[in-house]
């Protein structure tokens, strides 16, 4: 009855192109995907073959503090472990130093077009031992906007170029006007994960004290996403080196792997005032693999494959675990548990009512909180004195839920009917859910058919306006069949069954989404 009256509030990623002012922004929702997403990290492996420790994603209370604004295209500087092979001599030698990328400038949303530049610095840590890099590179970095994609093209400058390489004493010096590098990537932004991919493409050419060019040919390409809940970027580069005397060519794969899960310690009961709470580890897993795949002049034995891995300590952090032992025997206990400890559901955990139908608004916001969508800043007194802006008529700036809608509605994944109005408080149903769970991944193209069939023995029922969507859920796990095969699309959520579905979506960036990268997009050698 109440789509009957009131018609189905519409979800859409990326659909509108409206710009409007809310606490001074003026941004397209894809402008503000670009805004919120674009300095997420790529390349901080560098793209030599090298591997480094990563920028390790933030934890639960770091995030709440970057969710109260946006980051600025500023100056940034980052300091990484970092270990490289290096084949200039004839056979794999590694090196371990530091890797230091430095930002200057960044994406300006509100323009088309534009440039910066990126600085990588690769030095030893302390004296120099028998292998060392000495790399200061300079990129130019062109870039375009198109929708919520941005398209990149590095370019390295020769007047601000430098590598010397040392194996056991022998000097390899570059030669930048004989070498160049460069590297093209498209990044897509959408509400909760950033994807990307890109090729490289170089010839490095360096001397030696005999004053013999030694010339290193490369091409490669590299993947890689970024959620707040896990992050990977995977390398495959060919190399061709070429000397007087030999011929060398060989693969590398490095790859980064980053990931937040949470466990739930138990506490002596008797030692201490609460039995237990949850712990968030933030882990990295970095490696390369090579394989040498032609060498047909040595002379001597060389290792043909190997593997390189660097120890990277975990980070912790102590989040609380709510007594719920009033929902002791739901199905859905876990998961209420969890979502509070990671503040996606907020508010006070006994006042939670598992039985009562989800509003519309309360679904959203805890997407908007599941995905970290960044919140705008508290309006200035100023401001607040100021005619109410709320792009909804009926979510005025004093309801909780609405910097999340607001949230919500900048990047491009939830707008209202035709006559401004969000229905916050009207119950949500499971086709819409899924619909804003997997808009919310960015993975609504997986659903290519244009009306895709799923296996749930009520399909026929599933909205044409959902389809895509809910066979992508059925796809990566999301929505699953009760025991007589039905979807039940119509079925209002209840706070219980939106809490599984959200902790769900939460352990599919946490876990799935690696895993469903690395199976259906990039070959991961482990």
């Amino acid at each position: 009855m109440v789509k009957k009256v009131f018609g189905v509030i519409l979800f859409f990623a990326l659909s509108m192109g409206v710009s409007v002012e809310v606490w001074g922004n003026n941004l397209t929702p894809a402008q503000n995907l670009i805004n919120n997403q674009v300095n997420n990290r790529i390349g901080d492996m560098s793209f030599f073959g090298g591997i480094s420790e990563g920028v390790r994603l933030p934890l639960t209370t770091e995030q709440l503090i970057l969710d109260t604004g946006r980051r600025q295209n500023g100056r940034d500087t980052t300091v990484m472990r970092y270990s490289e092979l290096i084949f200039l001599s004839g056979e794999p030698v590694q090196f371990d130093g530091n890797l230091t990328v430095t930002r200057n400038g960044g994406v300006d949303v509100t323009s088309p077009v534009g440039s910066f530049t990126i600085n990588h610095v690769v030095a030893p840590i302390g004296a120099a031992g028998d292998v060392n890099v000495a790399r200061n590179i300079t990129f130019a970095v062109n870039y375009r906007l198109e929708g919520s994609q941005v398209i990149f093209t590095y370019e390295a400058q020769r007047n601000n170029w430098t590598s010397t390489i040392t194996v056991n004493g022998e000097v390899f010096t570059l030669v930048p006007a004989m070498s160049h590098y460069g590297i093209s990537i498209i990044q897509d932004m959408t509400p909760g994960v950033s994807y990307y991919r890109g090729d490289v493409s170089g010839r490095l050419v360096f001397t030696n004290a005999a004053g013999e060019n030694i010339v290193q040919d490369i091409q490669g390409s590299f993947h890689g996403y970024r959620s707040p809940w896990s992050a990977t970027e995977t390398h495959r580069i060919d190399v061709t080196v070429t000397t007087p005397e030999w011929a060398l060519q060989y693969q590398i794969r490095p790859s980064i792997t980053l990931n937040k899960v949470l466990q739930f310690v138990q506490n002596e009961p008797t030692a201490i005032s609460f039995q237990g709470n949850f712990r968030e580890v933030m882990q990295n897993n970095v490696g390369l693999r090579y394989d040498i795949l032609f060498a047909p002049n040595f002379m001597w034995d060389v290792p043909r494959t190997g593997v390189v891995s660097m120890d990277i300590p975990n980070a912790f952090e102590q989040l609380p675990a709510h007594d719920l032992s009033f929902l002791h025997g739901n199905s859905a206990e876990d998961d209420i548990r969890r979502l509070f400890s990671t503040q996606i559901l907020n508010g006070d955990p006994r006042f939670f009512q598992p039985g009562h139908a989800i509003t519309r608004g309360q679904f959203v916001a805890a997407v908007a909180r599941a995905v970290r969508l960044p919140l705008e800043p508290e309006p200035t007194a100023r401001a607040r004195l100021q005619p109410d802006t709320s792009v909804f008529a009926d979510m005025p700036r004093e309801r909780p839920e609405y910097p999340y809608i607001m949230a919500a509605y900048r990047a491009g994944l939830a707008v209202g009917r035709a006559n401004s109005m969000f229905y916050s408080d009207f119950p949500i149903d499971r086709q819409e859910a899924m619909m804003i769970m997997v808009r919310a991944l960015g993975l609504t193209s997986m659903g290519l058919n244009p009306t895709p069939m799923t296996p749930f023995a009520d399909d026929p029922l599933i909205a044409p306006w959902a389809r895509r969507e809910v066979s992508v859920a059925y796809m990566i796990g999301l929505a699953v069949p009760d025991q007589n095969g039905f979807f039940n699309p119509t079925r209002q959520l209840t706070n219980a069954e939106a809490a599984n579905i959200i902790n769900e979506l939460v352990e599919f960036m946490r876990v799935g989404l690696i895993s469903s990268y690395a199976d259906q997009i990039v070959n991961i050698v482990q």
